[in-house]
């Protein structure tokens, strides 16, 4: 049998890319699965009780150490990392974990969420924070010649949307091939029910601009319901208004629940794929998403959501007021979503692998 080591580069969160972890352990059934640090709360369900290598930095974490204070240490990390005689490394990145130095015989594919954030979209990354982004002026160029160092170690390259692709083309000069994330259709299911609310699912950070969705929903008056957690709650809680629940993070079972009988998914923030549109269509919702990024893989305006074209306060709220007022068939969101399918993304996983291990 194949030897396969896949590695993230880290579980101190539970998103979408860790949902893409877990299908890729699925598919792959690796002999070794590696990261940075574990929180073990926050694995995917897939991982529940595997054994999970972790560097040095691990120790940090347990002595409460914030996973930011970490950030110059996280390249050597895993270029040090070892990951025993394997004939693949798979990579699971939006940061580090790509830095990873595949042993001698074996193949790095690397699965790429996004270019690093606080590296390539520093002005986004340290909106609200612009003194801490002058002070690290030195230290991004650093970890920027690091990260086009490592991409010319990777033998193959996946992007999670072709919009994640054309920018590793334009930072590396890569082609990669793109292979969008899977959404577990089963996981959710479409409801005559309605709440009434609209609805936001996201880690609750500067970049997803979520104070534009709070600020159309109170301009209109309209009720929206905002599901995660993330270092921007109290920024976030001071701009809210009477209409705007925050509801921290939910068990799986219960925010597809709130998908499936929502208004619609705002979505206000450029998303690199935007895992949560899809599983809204599979729950036979709208998203209401900017028209950037992944979300112009995922929606069709007017079919299987809607499109706002500004990222500005009165677009989203012109956009919540045609959501509530339009109805959409479920059947066309539900079919948007069957795209993504977990079948799909295995076969392409499966075939990526066999095909570059054979051609090494």
């Amino acid at each position: 049998m194949m030897r396969i080591a896949l590695v993230h580069d880290y579980f101190t969160q539970l998103g979408g890319a860790e949902r893409v972890v877990g299908a890729l352990a699925k598919i792959l059934e690796p002999s070794v699965i590696s990261a940075s640090v574990v929180d073990r709360h926050l694995l995917p369900p897939e991982l529940a009780g595997r054994q999970i290598r972790v560097t040095p930095l691990q120790g940090l974490l347990k002595a409460g150490a914030p996973l930011a204070s970490m950030a110059p240490l996280l390249p050597l990390a895993f270029a040090r990392l070892d990951v025993g005689s394997v004939d693949a490394v798979v990579s699971s990145s939006s940061a580090f974990a790509h830095q990873v130095r595949a042993p001698r015989g074996a193949v790095h594919i690397a699965y790429i969420h996004t270019p690093a954030r606080f590296i390539w979209q520093s002005d986004e990354y340290f909106r609200e924070h612009r003194g801490q982004q002058r002070l690290l002026g030195p230290a991004l160029a650093w970890f920027r010649r690091l990260d086009r160092s490592a991409f010319r170690r990777i033998d193959r390259i996946l992007a999670n949307s072709a919009y994640t692709a054309a920018r590793l083309a334009a930072i590396h000069g890569s082609r990669p091939e793109v292979v969008h994330p899977p959404v577990a259709l089963d996981a959710f299911q479409p409801s005559p029910e309605r709440s009434g609310r609209f609805l936001v699912v996201a880690r609750l950070r500067p970049y997803k601009r979520l104070d534009i969705a709070i600020a159309a929903a109170g301009r209109t008056g309209l009720p929206l319901d905002i599901i995660g957690s993330g270092p921007d709650l109290g920024r976030l809680r001071r701009a809210a208004g009477p209409t705007i629940r925050f509801l921290g993070r939910l068990p799986d079972a219960a925010v597809a629940r709130a998908m499936a009988t929502c208004e619609a998914l705002v979505v206000p923030g450029i998303e690199d794929f935007g895992l949560t549109m899809a599983e809204v269509q599979a729950s036979g919702r709208p998203p209401l998403a900017l028209a950037r990024g992944g979300a112009c893989e995922i929606v069709e305006d007017g079919l299987s959501g809607f499109l706002v074209e500004a990222s500005s306060v009165e677009a989203f709220a012109e956009g919540m007021v045609r959501a509530r007022e339009t109805v959409l068939d479920p059947a066309d969101m539900t079919r948007s979503a069957a795209r993504f399918g977990p079948a799909r993304f295995a076969a392409a996983i499966r075939r990526i692998v066999d095909e570059t291990v054979a051609r090494a």
